[in-house]
């Protein structure tokens, strides 16, 4: 009796410190082997209870301990985190923007001469040479410089009989392999091909003179500028298309009319005797006819071997622009840069021009009240709204 007494004892004892059962029952297992309780000892009975309260009180000791050392611990790793943050650089570099010029070219040594007349005067240095060098960076920067518009908007086309320098680019083409320039536009290559309007509205005036003259005078000052190794040809259109092997007062009524078997189109060598030949049957090529622009281009880009650049003007509205824009890739196989030149053509015709250009990988230029326009400043005249003017 007195032992199953003693037992609900401990077990009460226990239930009052619940929380910590699992950490005093090997100690309280080992004291009660240790204890041998008879039904008479009550002595003994009280003695053991109060060994199994102290053994719960040591142990609530250890415990308490253990949680403030656990704390500690914790809120040392947080002071430790927080300090390495504070110790980490919040401030942000502001890269440095590092611009460099390109080398100027080495001048040619002078030649020294003998004699010089005392009436020469020195010549202005050229409008290139006043320009700003290009400023490159190194790292991406929120400053952007706008690049100059080429435009020559000064530039008159003129009509006196004296055919004068006209509209060369100033600028060399720099490959060594020969070049032109026309109405602004320029080609880099060895074999150049002109497809010109003849057609009757050339007659019409641009810039205080007629168109076909403003025309004559440029083409010949670009042939005069050919370098011999280059290979020139031309090629007139109006309803038709035709070579300088049509003869007759009226070439373009014997020319190809885009059906049919399609003429051979010749080079000729850019030496001075061929392009004397040349500029003296320009000028007397006479004009007459409507426009087409599909028998001079399909002409032109199918020679034997394709040339590497085409200058296309012309001052009037095609009947087949469309068919042109349609079917460009079959007609330029070999994807020419065509160049396209708008003389006294704003509106829509001068649109389809400067698709053309676009669409081959060429430049597209607008003349217009005699004034020579490149780049954005061209692309306004192409709107529609000139198209009633």
């Amino acid at each position: 009796m007195l032992c199953r007494e003693a037992f609900f004892s401990i077990i009460e004892v226990a239930e009052e410190n619940c929380w910590s059962v699992c950490f005093t029952l090997p100690s309280l297992g080992s004291v009660m082997k240790e204890l041998v309780v008879t039904e008479t000892d009550e002595a003994r009975l009280q003695a053991t209870a109060q060994a199994v309260a102290r053994i719960v009180g040591e142990q609530r000791k250890k415990e308490t301990v253990q949680s403030v050392i656990t704390a500690l611990l914790g809120i040392v790793f947080v002071v430790a985190i927080l300090a390495l943050i504070a110790l980490i650089p919040t401030n942000k570099e502001i890269p440095i923007l590092v611009t460099y010029n390109t080398p100027l070219e080495e001048e040619e040594p002078k030649l020294e001469k003998k004699e010089l007349s005392n009436n020469v005067q020195p010549r202005p240095p050229g409008a290139s040479s006043s320009m700003a060098r290009v400023i490159a960076s190194s790292v991406p920067s929120d400053v952007s410089i706008p690049l100059p518009e080429i435009t020559v908007p000064d530039a008159m086309i003129g009509m006196e009989d004296d055919f004068g320098a006209g509209f060369g680019s100033d600028e060399g083409d720099g490959s060594g392999g020969g070049g032109a320039t026309f109405f602004g536009g320029k080609i880099r290559g060895k074999r150049i091909v002109y497809i010109v309007d003849f057609s009757g509205s050339m007659n019409g005036s641009s810039g205080g003179g007629s168109r076909i003259a403003a025309l004559k005078k440029e083409l010949s000052r670009s042939i005069k500028e050919l370098t011999g190794n280059i290979e020139v040809s031309l090629v007139f259109f109006s309803s038709t298309a035709w070579t300088f092997d049509i003869q007759g007062p009226n070439p373009h009524d014997m020319g190809w009319s885009g059906v049919g078997k399609m003429p051979p189109v010749p080079w000729y060598p850019a030496s001075p005797t061929v392009k004397q030949d040349l500029l003296s049957k320009l000028q007397s090529m006479p004009v007459g006819g409507g426009t087409m622009w599909y028998p001079p281009l399909k002409m032109a880009l199918n020679m034997s071997p394709p040339p590497q650049g085409v200058f296309l003007l012309s001052d009037g509205a095609p009947r087949d622009a469309d068919l042109v824009l349609d079917e460009l890739k079959e007609i330029n196989p070999n994807r020419v840069p065509i160049h396209t030149i708008a003389l006294e053509l704003p509106g829509s015709p001068a649109g389809q021009l400067m698709e053309i250009a676009e669409n081959t990988g060429g430049k597209f230029s607008m003349v217009f009240k005699g004034k020579l326009y490149k780049g954005s400043s061209a692309e306004k005249f192409t709107h529609g709204k000139y198209d009633d003017d």
